[in-house]
């Protein structure tokens, strides 16, 4: 579903179209939230809004409204002069809108339309404020606050944004002349739509100078539940064209939290839940990349539910693309989350409604999805603080959450948790990987990336290792920088710890650096010149210049993939390089994670890493099906020092600190090199290397 399916215009005028049919209908059957700024709160208002609202609410859409109340002289007194509560009177100016509603005789069409706006608010998918003008209420004007602007969202992040509707009424959606200006996220110059969206913001959080926004009262709430349908509304009995309210059956029940019909569970994601829900609900998931946590840790939350019969689910990832990813999933499977990054404007108040709903027992789940940044945030937490009931801290990528702050946010009132990583330990931090296991326990199931690639979760693939020898300067900079390590290392100086740390990613850089990794790249893009979906994995100092490579000297459709583009910028090179657009793309770390690049043919490792989790990652970006796709090939180069310096006996201190550097790459290589298809024809590569290093056990 995509916004920009629709062919929209930039204007709309009741002399020209019907801008029901034309606008709002089309609009709302493609988005996922829809926010509208109108004038009164009326019946009538309600009844117009909710105008082609059927679709929207049977596809999981989630709506806010701010509207006024209209006061008459009591109600201004009132509230200027402080007779009473201004939340009351303005509960009471609420609360004469049904009357009509009550002793009214109302037609089918009337009552369909309202049952929309009542599903959704007992839904908890329509939140209402209400907006009082201030200033017109001290000049004596009539008290109603005027604006009109709305916007709708997609799956897929497009906005269309328009301005200058009439009221939210049957006269001025039905009898009065109209028109309204209309402008799309994905057309639009002067950054309209962010600027109406942040004004929409700014009222929602009430932030807007002149205006004061109040929450929708209980009591009012309550009133217009009364209306709610015993079923959904699928449509609307008096359209013209039936086509446009057609809800396929699928559909037409309320959504039901549960594993859908069309997602069949492979048997290790079924023992892997199992397993985590047999140690009581608590433990570490070491799942291959690509072999399906996602919908294992939502098949678990589902049986958590259908036991205790409420559930608050969290879900912390660390990154933004992850937690789309999720939202994404958890919808099938019937849940509605709240997405909670970036300005808390967008879900403070509505986690802390939804939290209070579920300690007082009001609600039966909610369900969160969070950035680890904004987990750890103090507003995040004193949200999480007030959660009485059953609840369930799902951390994707787990091990991020083993320094210090991260440790420090975990909160003691989820009795639930689950971790999930194909590398649950943390690299050189055994305190932090401790403290992880202390929090969500051990280890409770291994799905290997072997085991992957046998069940088919994960593609088959060639290793090629590539050793590239040390300049004779850079060796020189390496036995310098080694014999410091060795140095630091007899003063008992751990690790992690400066300056040996220091000296280490020094010495790394060095590996990761060695020109002649740049001389085998030609080498090797000579006998291929013709590649596409191929990935470079590079250094900072190195991407420019493989970019260089490719594009100048052999004429390559390749772009960088890093940091300094933008985020929508990087999407769109994903789907470039998906497509076939683009032949290549030269990545560092941000691909490391998360990024799903399925169609991916060919890796050239030029930046490596004795950091497992990193390899693994990047082998798992390499290694994801796709259609068409019968294998992956992974060119690794691997810097060593010459091994024609005999240091054995001349320098056998310098020889087994290069030895112990040899036995991580060497574990690296074997990572990669036990599960490829040309295992042995690798191992062959590196034979003399082991046999040199007396590590012929590797």
């Amino acid at each position: 579903m995509s916004l920009k399916n629709i062919p929209l215009a930039y204007d709309y005028r009741t002399d020209s179209c019907n801008i029901i049919d034309s606008f709002y209908i089309p609009c709302l059957g493609e988005s996922s939230r829809y926010w509208r700024a109108v004038g009164y709160f009326t019946s009538q208002g309600l009844v117009a809004a909710a105008k082609g609202l059927a679709v929207f609410l049977t596809r999981g859409g989630e709506m806010r409204l701010v509207a006024s109340p209209w006061f008459d002289q009591e109600d201004s007194d009132a509230f200027i002069k402080g007779y009473e509560a201004r939340e009351s009177v303005v509960e009471r100016a609420l609360l004469r809108v049904f009357e009509d509603l009550i002793l009214g005789d109302q037609s089918a069409l009337f009552m369909d339309r309202l049952g929309c706006i009542a599903w959704l608010i007992a839904e908890k998918r329509l939140e209402v404020r209400i907006a009082v003008s201030l200033r017109n209420l001290i000049e004596h004007k009539p008290g109603i606050y005027h604006e009109k602007i709305g916007l709708f969202f997609d799956f897929e992040g497009n906005t269309v944004a328009f301005s200058g509707s009439p009221n939210e009424t049957v006269g001025g959606l039905v009898t009065n002349f109209e028109s309204l200006d209309v402008y799309m996220s994905w057309d639009d110059p002067h950054s309209r739509v962010e600027r109406k969206k942040a004004n929409f913001e700014h009222l929602w959080s009430n932030s807007t100078e002149g205006l004061q926004i109040f929450e929708f009262p209980e009591a009012v709430r309550k009133q217009l539940i009364k209306f709610r349908p015993e079923k959904l509304p699928t449509g609307d009995p008096e359209s013209e064209d039936k086509s446009i309210y057609h809800v396929p059956a699928a559909l037409r029940m309320p959504r039901r939290i549960g594993v859908p019909n069309d997602i069949k569970l492979r048997w290790y994601q079924e023992d892997a839940s199992n397993a985590w829900l047999s140690k009581g609900g608590i433990g570490l998931l070491s799942m291959a990349t690509g072999s399906g946590k996602t919908f294992t840790a939502l098949a678990s939350s589902v049986h958590l539910l259908a036991r205790h019969g409420c559930l608050f689910v969290l879900v912390a990832c660390p990154f933004k693309h992850l937690v789309d990813q999720w939202e994404k999933e958890s919808k099938k499977f019937g849940f509605h989350p709240i997405l909670a990054y970036e300005s808390r404007v967008n879900w403070q108040d509505i986690i802390k409604k939804q939290t209070l709903d579920y300690s007082l027992s009001n609600r039966k789940v909610v369900f969160v999805i969070t950035t680890h940044s904004t987990f750890m945030s103090k507003v995040m937490q004193d949200s999480l603080s007030k959660i009485r009931g059953p609840a369930l801290l799902i951390a994707d990528e787990v091990h991020h959450l083993g320094a210090e702050r991260g440790l420090q946010s975990l909160p003691s009132q989820f009795k639930y948790r689950m971790g999930l990583s194909a590398t649950p330990q943390r690299w050189f931090d055994p305190e932090g990987t401790f403290e992880i296991e202390q929090y969500f326990g051990e280890i409770v199931y291994e799905f290997t990336l072997k085991q992957a690639i046998e069940e088919g979760c994960l593609c088959k693939y060639y290793y090629y290792p590539h050793l590239v020898q040390l300049s004779s300067d850079e060796l020189e900079e390496y036995e310098a920088l080694t014999k410091k390590i060795g140095q630091l290392l007899g003063a008992s100086i751990k690790p992690d710890e400066h300056p040996l740390l220091d000296v280490i990613l020094r010495r790394m850089a060095l590996l990761n650096n060695a020109q002649d990794k740049l001389v085998l790249l030609r080498e090797l893009i000579k006998e291929n010149e013709d590649l596409h979906h191929a990935l470079f994995y590079c250094t900072p100092e190195q991407i420019d210049e493989v970019v260089r490579i490719l594009g100048y000297d052999y004429n390559i459709r390749v772009h960088p993939f890093t940091f300094r583009e933008s985020a929508k910028k990087r999407n769109q090179l994903l789907k470039d390089f998906d497509g076939g657009e683009l032949q290549a793309l030269v990545a560092m770390r941000c691909l490391d994670e998360g990024v799903d690049v399925p169609g991916t043919r060919l890796g050239y490792l030029l930046a490596s890493s004795s950091n497992p989790r990193e390899f693994i990652q990047r082998r798992g970006r390499l290694l994801r099906n796709a259609p068409g796709k019968e294998f992956s090939s992974i060119h690794d180069m691997i810097a060593v020092p010459s091994t024609s310096r005999q240091r054995k006996a001349s320098d056998p201190e310098l020889f087994n600190l290069e030895r112990r550097i040899m036995k991580r790459e060497l574990s690296r290589f074997k990572e990669f090199a036990e599960c490829a298809k040309n295992c042995h024809q690798a191992i062959e590569v590196v034979w003399e290397l082991a046999k040199y290093y007396n590590l012929m056990d590797f």
